[in-house]
C-alpha cells in the first residue's frame, strides 16, 4: 500500500509539473500582454493648508493626478496657484477631525476633485491619488 501512494503521488508531481512547465512556454512575453496604454501622472507640489474649527491645526497634501497619457505631465503646472487658492479656501470649511480615518481620504480627493473640475476642465482626471496628507 505504502508503495503504491509513493507511486501515484510521484506520477502527480510529474503531471503537476509538466503542466507549470507548458504554461509557462505558452505565455506571452509581458510586452505583449500589456492591456491598454501606460499611465500618466502629473504631481502637484506639497500643498499646507489652514483647517477650520478652534484650534490652528494645518493639513500637507502631496497629490498625483492619473491623467491622459496623451496630455503632457506638465499639464497642471501653469494652473497650481489657482488650485492652491481654491483649495486653501476649501480646507478653512473642514473641521481636523473629519479628515480621520479613510472617511477623510475620501473627503480629501473629493475635494480636491471639485476643484480640479472648475481649473482643469480641458483636462481629464482619471485618478485623484493621495501621495501624502499630514494633519498637524
Amino acid at each position: 500500500m505504502p508503495i503504491l501512494l509513493t507511486g501515484l503521488l510521484l506520477v502527480l508531481a510529474a503531471l503537476g509539473g509538466t503542466a507549470a512547465y507548458v504554461a509557462t512556454r505558452n505565455r506571452a512575453p509581458a510586452s505583449q500582454t500589456q492591456l491598454g496604454p501606460d499611465k500618466k501622472y502629473a504631481a502637484l507640489p506639497l500643498m499646507t493648508f489652514s483647517l477650520g474649527g478652534n484650534d490652528a491645526r494645518m493639513v500637507d497634501v502631496k497629490v498625483l493626478l492619473e491623467i491622459d497619457p496623451s496630455v503632457d505631465g506638465k499639464v497642471a503646472d501653469p494652473y497650481v496657484p489657482r488650485i492652491t487658492d481654491r483649495l486653501s479656501d476649501r480646507m478653512r470649511q473642514l473641521d481636523p477631525q473629519q479628515l480621520t480615518g479613510a472617511d477623510g481620504a475620501l473627503l480629501m480627493k473629493s475635494t480636491i476633485a471639485g476643484v480640479l473640475d472648475r481649473e482643469l476642465r480641458g483636462v481629464r482626471v482619471r485618478e485623484i491619488l493621495l501621495d501624502r496628507m499630514v494633519v498637524r
